[in-house]
């Protein structure tokens, strides 16, 4: 997966999160969320921008509305950067540090990466290490 591949991807990411943000923000509950859905919305449009504005205004909806957290792609989060990672412990910056270098190392020899399957793999290990440590 080259670099061009890789954002495209993210924006997919990005873009499935808009509609539920526009969703959210179209009900009643969701009231107060129209001026972030509406930046969203026109990053989403021109993801030209997406770099130098996704950051500053992901980190203030996950600051101002942390619900949308759970909801918020974790690797969008590594993908943005910046203030996203606030949000992200040590540990699992260290693992999409990780996959990146993976990520990149495929490309630079010519192979497939597949990084939806590789985060999945991650979370699910991820996933398997807490479940010991609640036995434990």
């Amino acid at each position: 997966m080259n670099d061009v591949d890789f954002h495209e991807e993210q924006m997919a990411l990005f873009d499935a999160f808009n509609k539920r943000l526009q969703a959210y923000a179209a009900a009643p509950e969701g009231e107060g969320f129209s001026e972030l859905a509406q930046q969203c919305a026109a990053l989403a449009a021109d993801s030209g921008q997406i770099m130098d504005e996704a950051p500053a205004l992901i980190y203030r909806m996950l600051t101002i509305a942390p619900q949308f957290a759970q909801e918020f792609p974790r690797d969008l989060l590594w993908y943005l950067g910046q203030e996203c990672l606030h949000f992200m412990p040590d540990e699992e910056i260290e693992r999409f540090a990780l996959l990146d270098e993976q990520r990149r190392a495929a490309d630079s020899q010519g192979q497939r990466f597949d990084w939806s399957q590789a985060c999945a793999m991650m979370r699910s290990l991820q996933s398997e290490e807490q479940n010991a440590q609640t036995r434990h």
